[in-house]
C-alpha cells in the first residue's frame, strides 16, 4: 500500500466524499483517514488516502493534483502529496525544466506523462499560468 496526504478538506468532507471523488475520478481508494483537531474534535482540513500501491498513488498524485475536486461546494481542486509521516527523503538532486507557450490542452499530468518516458527520473510536471489560465 501507498499513502498520500490530501489538504484544503471543507468541514463537510468525510471518508465517503473523499473516497467518491477519487472514484468519480476512477481512482479507486483502500482506505481514508480524517484527522481531527486533538483540541477543539473539528477537522484539521487534511486527511490520508492509501491506495493500493506505489503505482497508483503514483498516478493519483500527477493525474489528480490540482484538477476540480468533483462534488465541492465552494469549488475546490485536489491538493495532493505523498505521506511521509514527518521522514526526510532524500532523493538526490534535482533540476527543473522550463516549457512555455503550451496549448490550453496540457496540463500537469500531461506534461509529466510526455517527460517521464524520456526522462524515468522525472518526478513531477507543472504547468504555471498567468491570471487568465493561459500557460506563461
Amino acid at each position: 500500500m501507498a499513502t498520500l496526504w490530501m489538504g484544503d478538506l471543507e468541514q463537510y468532507m468525510d471518508e465517503s466524499f473523499i473516497k467518491q471523488a477519487f472514484s468519480a475520478m476512477g481512482e479507486p481508494t483502500v482506505n481514508v483517514k480524517i484527522i481531527s483537531n486533538r483540541m477543539t474534535g473539528t477537522l484539521a482540513g487534511y486527511c490520508f488516502v492509501e491506495l493500493a500501491d506505489q503505482t497508483s498513488a503514483d498516478r493519483c498524485l500527477h493525474k489528480l493534483n490540482g484538477k476540480s475536486l468533483p462534488g465541492s461546494n465552494p469549488p475546490k481542486k485536489f491538493k495532493l502529496n505523498y505521506a511521509t509521516y514527518g521522514k526526510k527523503t532524500d532523493a538526490g538532486q534535482e533540476y527543473s525544466i522550463f516549457v512555455g507557450d503550451l496549448s490550453s490542452e496540457v496540463d500537469d499530468f500531461h506534461l509529466y506523462d510526455y517527460f517521464v518516458k524520456k526522462y524515468p527520473s522525472c518526478r513531477g510536471g507543472k504547468v504555471v499560468t498567468d491570471t487568465s489560465g493561459n500557460s506563461r
